[in-house]
């Protein structure tokens, strides 16, 4: 674990029209919501994109600290679990066991990473957690992506955990309910595509997202939902543009529309199926003003109210 953040910012007051996340959190144990950081970029590294996902959990923290309360909320900070040594596996297992603790406490966990390689820590937790207490009961994962992240490789990396967690499902015997929403046809070799639909699992192109085809987009959303019990939500910040969210590992040139996002994620949140919800691929060292980390924060904030 990393030193404590130390959340701070700007204080208007003390009365609960005034109050902002840095001024709640940390106040109530237990709470409704934990964050947990997951600073690496080991998985990124092995991968061969663009390091420095490591400092994405503080910088996502210091977007949030600042934002304001409209209703009562609480939440708290469990840290960071950090890969500082290379090992990337025994890094995603501490997440997936704090993940798991955090559930059992009937809280809901929003991990802050780091690269894509917090997926598989955090859908281990998830899976491990529901096989312990509720075995039967579904998960579905749905990612916000432009790529599948289902890359056969000799050890795991940013571009393998769907396919570690299919494999995990296979393990078990248990099904693989995977939906990932943005794919970008140049982001993703013929053989991603084959294994995706060898595999079973649902997508929607980033030009299906538009706004005219978001109607049947959200009926597909929909009747995959309606198939699971619990859902884990990610969202690789290379979903968005590159003129969005330029601090990612893997910059895309078209991407989808925070307004597609927010149709989208209304339907997914009204549900109140999400169990488990991640950011990854937030790279303050490619940002610039600190835009992918403030849309982070957004999308956090979008979960959290």
């Amino acid at each position: 674990m990393t030193q404590p953040f130390q959340w701070q910012g700007r204080t208007d007051g003390e009365t609960q029209e005034h109050l902002r996340i840095h001024q709640v959190i940390n106040k109530v144990s237990p709470a409704q919501f934990t964050l947990i950081g997951f600073a690496s970029d080991e998985g990124v590294r092995r991968n061969k994109g663009r390091q420095g996902a490591k400092a994405g959990p503080d910088a996502i923290r210091r977007q949030l600290a600042g934002l304001p309360i409209h209703q009562p909320l609480a939440i708290k900070d469990l840290g960071t679990v950090s890969c500082d040594d290379g090992d990337l596996e025994s890094a995603q297992r501490r997440l997936s066991d704090k993940i798991i603790e955090s559930l059992t406490a009937n809280e809901r966990p929003i991990i802050l990473g780091g690269g894509h390689e917090v997926a598989f820590a955090s859908f281990q937790g998830l899976f491990d957690y529901v096989e312990q207490n509720q075995s039967g009961k579904t998960i579905g994962i749905i990612n916000f992506d432009a790529h599948f992240d289902l890359r056969e490789a000799p050890e795991a990396t940013s571009g393998t955990p769907f396919l570690q967690s299919a494999q995990l499902c296979q393990k078990h015997q248990r099904p693989f309910h995977y939906l990932c929403l943005g794919i970008a046809d140049h982001g993703n070799t013929k053989v991603l595509f084959d294994t995706a639909d060898r595999l079973g699992c649902q997508y929607l192109r980033d030009k299906q997202l538009s706004f005219s085809q978001l109607p049947q987009a959200v009926k597909q959303l929909q009747a995959f939902i309606d198939g699971v019990d619990y859902l884990y939500v990610t969202v690789d910040l290379d979903v968005f543009s590159a003129a969005i969210a330029p601090g990612v590992s893997a910059p895309a040139p078209k991407g989808i529309s925070t307004e597609t996002f927010d149709e989208l994620f209304t339907v997914i949140k009204g549900s109140k199926k999400i169990a488990l919800f991640d950011i990854a691929e937030c790279n303050p060292e490619f940002d610039i003003d600190n835009h992918t980390a403030k849309l982070a924060a957004y999308l956090i904030y979008q979960y959290l109210f």
